[in-house]
């Protein structure tokens, strides 16, 4: 898990985490240098911010400046095919597994993959798991409120 904590602190640092004084927002594993969250307790936000039942996808901002926004995502089933006008994103697959559509590829991921995905291109996540899928998602920039823009199935 150490690689995966120096990834997030890697894609955080590069999102624009950092402040006119040098200090760093930091949502990892040590409580003296953790940000509102922190990797120990990815447990207890998954259980305070639990999917209802008719729910399929929830999003819990983490953190969030001008330059990016880090979100915690659920997906009990799947999302539906779409593209982000303002922003790329990093998804860092942190519980289960599925397919990521990204234009006309299907990608198998499960956790601990990452996947980069560049602003405008069209995509949609699967879960083929038994439980919610959970990832990290970062945007950068930081999405505005028109960002995600809903895409048609074209048969």
């Amino acid at each position: 898990m150490n690689n995966t904590f120096r990834f997030i602190a890697a894609a955080l640092i590069g999102a624009g985490y950092c402040h006119p004084a040098g200090a760093v927002d930091w949502i990892g594993p040590d409580d003296k240098v953790a940000g509102k969250f922190s990797t120990r307790n990815l447990e207890q936000i998954l259980e305070q911010n639990r999917l209802g039942e008719a729910e399929n996808i929830r999003a819990v901002t983490l953190a969030r400046n001008n330059r990016s926004s880090s979100l915690l995502v659920q997906v009990r089933d799947r999302e539906p095919l779409h593209r982000h006008a303002d922003s790329d994103i990093t998804v860092l697959l942190l519980r289960g597994e599925g397919d990521i559509r990204l234009g006309q590829q299907t990608i198998a991921v499960k956790a601990g993959d990452v996947t980069h995905i560049p602003r405008g291109a069209i995509h949609a996540f699967i879960n083929r798991g038994p439980e919610p899928a959970a990832a990290l998602v970062v945007y950068s920039p930081a999405p505005g409120p028109k960002d995600r823009i809903l895409v048609e199935e074209k048969n």
